[in-house]
This record gives C-alpha cells, sequence and structure tokens, in this order.
C-alpha cells in the first residue's frame, strides 16, 4: 500500500513526537547524573539503547518512506534528499558515537556531550519539520492551482 505524501508526513511527524518525548527522558536522566543520583547512570543507558533503536528505525523509515517523495516533488528535491541522507549519514556516526561512552569515566564531560548531541538533533528535527515535511512541501495535490490568475 502506497502512502499519501500527507500520510507520510503524518507518520514521521508522529515519530519526530515518539523521539522529543525520549530526549526528554534523555534530559531528565542527565540532571540525575549531574546531581549524582544514585543509579541515574543505569537509566540513561538503558534509556539512550531505548534511543538508540527508536531513533535508527525512525532513519530507515525515513528512508524508505520519505526519500521517495522527497526526490520528485519539486525542483528542490534531489537536493532535499542529498542534504537528508548527509544529516542521517552524521546523525548515524553521532549515534555510534554516543553508544561507545563510558558513560561513567568524567560524567560533567560526558553529560555535556550528550547535552549537545540532544540540542542538535532537536534543532535537525525542527529544520527538517520546516524544510522537508511542512504541507507546502509534502502534498496530496499534484498540481497547484493559482487562485489569482485562475
Amino acid at each position: 500500500m502506497e502512502l499519501s505524501a500527507s500520510q507520510v508526513r503524518s507518520l514521521i511527524l508522529d515519530e519526530h513526537t515518539v523521539l522529543r518525548d525520549v530526549l526528554e527522558e534523555i534530559d531528565e536522566t542527565l540532571g540525575e547524573m549531574t546531581r549524582r543520583v544514585p543509579g541515574a547512570i543505569g537509566r540513561l543507558r538503558g534509556t539512550l539503547r531505548t534511543f538508540q533503536d527508536a531513533f535508527l528505525r525512525h532513519l530507515n523509515h525515513e528512508e524508505t518512506v520519505l526519500r521517495p517523495l522527497l526526490v520528485d516533488v519539486d525542483a528542490w528535491g534531489p537536493a532535499r534528499v542529498e542534504a537528508m541522507d548527509e544529516e542521517h549519514r552524521a546523525q548515524r556516526a553521532a549515534i555510534a558515537e554516543l553508544s561507545r561512552l563510558a558513560l561513567d569515566q568524567d560524567l560533567d564531560a560526558t553529560v555535556q556531550r550528550i547535552e549537545d548531541f540532544v540540542r542538535r538533533l532537536r534543532a535537525d528535527m525542527d529544520g527538517e519539520e520546516h524544510h522537508a515535511l511542512s504541507p507546502e512541501v509534502l502534498r496530496d495535490d499534484i498540481i497547484v492551482i493559482d487562485t489569482f490568475m485562475g
């Protein structure tokens, strides 16, 4: 079953909501780490694993359902796909780097690195929603009718 542009948009935006919820959990756990709350490192480790699994599924999903729509959506479609692919490569590298962090070593530096990742990822999702997932880009109608000229 092929999804319409608006269905793909809704699906990806729903996934962004889920990812933002997990990022919020990561933020809360980072706060616990900063306050040296017992068990925070274990909770962070679990939340990061949950996030990594969900995020990698999301990237694959975008590449499967969003890429085919973006490539032909307008004259900037190929550039949007290229930017998405480049962003996904960088995000996969960043999440792989985070998965290798020794969370119990240099807590302040670890918290800072993860906070930077979370901040960049939120900005990336906001940008993607504005530039690739907006209703003006992902439209169900193929022909845009000029209502002024008829």
